[in-house]
């Protein structure tokens, strides 16, 4: 009876494992073109792109950071109500961002694998990253992005990571203005190393 029992939990294992690894081989393009215009505006705000002499590293598969409640204040999380439920849906599944950016830096898009080959045991840490990407500034990653319905309204989620105690995360709400996206306030939160 307990062979039975550890050969049954050592298949639902494996089964669960495989089904992981299929689920994360069958990850979508993102390719919505408003998301890249939003990005676009950010990207050169990030402390990665700020110290990038070389090419900025982004992550290529997008980020799910869960947003709490204070971090945005009362008003905007009531003005961007709508913007926050698509982030909720559209960020329940990792996508891969595409060469879509416009902007004037030149940028490669890594896997989160490959990023992650660097820090674990013997990869070299930052300075294997470093090694493979000089200059690039670190990475940068990003969520997908939320909209209210009429995409007038977005917030995503952003980040960078440039070493041991160097990086920034935070949300960013954005509204379209005159046809351009611009920065909005009502961000309470942000995280900084």
């Amino acid at each position: 009876m307990k062979i039975r029992y550890f050969f049954v939990l050592a298949v639902a294992m494996l089964w669960a494992f495989d089904a992981s690894a299929q689920e994360s081989s069958a990850v979508k393009p993102y390719d919505l073109e408003e998301a890249y215009a939003v990005y676009s505006v950010l990207l050169p705000l990030e402390e990665s792109s700020g110290f990038a002499k070389g090419t900025l590293v982004i992550q290529q598969d997008t980020v799910s950071e869960r947003l709490s409640e204070e971090c945005l204040t009362a008003e905007a999380a009531n003005n961007y109500k709508d913007a926050i439920a698509d982030y909720m849906r559209v960020n329940s599944e990792t996508w891969l961002l595409q060469r879509k950016f416009q902007v004037t830096a030149p940028y490669e898009l890594v896997r989160v694998e490959t990023i992650l080959t660097f820090f674990r045991k013997n990869g070299g840490g930052w300075d294997g990253f470093y090694k493979r990407y000089p200059k690039s500034g670190g990475f940068v990653i990003l969520s997908a992005v939320g909209f209210n319905k009429d995409k007038s309204k977005a917030i995503v989620y952003t980040g960078s990571s440039c070493g041991g105690l160097c990086g920034r995360w935070s949300f960013h709400l954005l509204e379209k203005v005159g046809g351009k996206w611009k920065e909005t306030g009502g961000v309470a939160c942000f995280t900084e190393s």
